[in-house]
């Protein structure tokens, strides 16, 4: 059977690949290309959502030079987690790969990753090895520890940070059980994705992962980084289109303490993070002032200062416009 294409004769395809697209159609041709390349040990399916581009030809261009992929073209952009749990929805796969569409397969790492699941039934969800996209192709972090609030705390208050490797995988570990791995290249187990349920809706982006991977362990599930396998991830692929990634962050963050730790921990993160972005913003006032920064700076502080104060959704910090 020919990878990525569907057969009668195969009654279950061992992966679903789900990716998310906006406004980076050549970035995610590139990715499906690469796909299909380097994968040949397993059967998949492609699903491609679409989150409504409309600075590139995306929605006509991706159906067309990949007619054998799912493509799902929404009509608004839904947002990375909704449009994530739409493919996943689509899945027919023993294992559905959240693979972001800024990533290149450099080897059949999807194909070593399904083996390395099959030979771990404990295992719920899986991450692999990242590579940046420099001439060495350097180790990228694809692992950490779960955000707690006292070393948010710290962050925030300017303290030296709490170094622990404590839920993340070291430099030499061939194979570790983390808190959690980055949803650029998030393996799950078709019984584990029934039993922990979608991406949480309410991170329009970012921190999904986190907290996908938080419940998986609630539910008794084992989180695994593997270094067996590794690709090579490029990064920022919507970054041209993105508004104000910072606040998309912190207002995310803010979502994530409120449902792991409380509102107590919320609050605190709020007040101190309000005050925070408040000084940013007075002494980005005070160098507009004396003539060392622009008032653009000056404006982008205080729109993020106020979209925060006012709790709007991380939505505002990505999106530019709606048209």
């Amino acid at each position: 059977m020919t990878p990525g294409v569907r057969s009668q004769a195969c009654d279950v395809l061992d992966v679903s690949i789900v990716m998310v697209n906006w406004n980076a159609g050549q970035m995610t041709a590139s990715a499906l290309a690469s796909i299909s390349e380097h994968t040949r040990g397993v059967t998949f399916e492609l699903i491609v959502v679409d989150n409504r581009s409309t600075r590139d030809d995306s929605a006509t261009m991706l159906p067309g030079r990949f007619p054998s992929i799912t493509f799902i073209a929404n009509s608004w952009n839904m947002g990375f987690s909704a449009a994530n749990n739409q493919g996943i929805a689509s899945a027919t796969g023993r294992y559905v790969l959240l693979l972001n569409n800024d990533t290149m397969q450099t080897e059949d790492a999807i194909s070593a990753a399904v083996r390395y699941m099959d030979g771990h039934p404990d295992v719920g969800a899986l991450g692999i090895e990242h590579r940046n996209a420099d001439a060495e192709r350097s180790l990228q972090g694809s692992t950490s520890a779960f955000p707690e609030p006292w070393r948010e705390l710290r962050w925030l208050l300017g303290l030296p940070a709490a170094t622990s490797d404590r839920g993340t995988a070291a430099a030499g570990d061939l194979e570790r059980d983390v808190d959690w791995v980055t949803g650029s290249f998030l393996m799950i187990r078709r019984a584990c994705l029934d039993d922990v349920g979608l991406l949480d809706e309410r991170f329009f982006v970012y921190e999904e992962d986190i907290d996908w991977c938080r419940r998986a362990w609630n539910k008794g599930w084992k989180v695994r980084f593997w270094r067996g396998a590794s690709m090579m991830h490029i990064g920022a692929a919507t970054r041209p289109f993105i508004r104000d990634k910072t606040f998309a962050h912190v207002r995310t963050h803010l979502t994530y303490l409120r449902k792991h730790h409380g509102g107590a921990a919320a609050a605190l993160f709020y007040g101190v993070m309000v005050a925070r972005l408040s000084a940013a913003t007075s002494w980005q006032t005070v160098k507009w002032m004396i003539g060392a920064a622009p008032l653009s700076h000056v404006r982008e502080r205080w729109q993020r200062q106020i979209d925060f104060a006012l709790l709007r959704s991380g939505r505002h910090g990505i999106e530019r416009t709606d048209d």
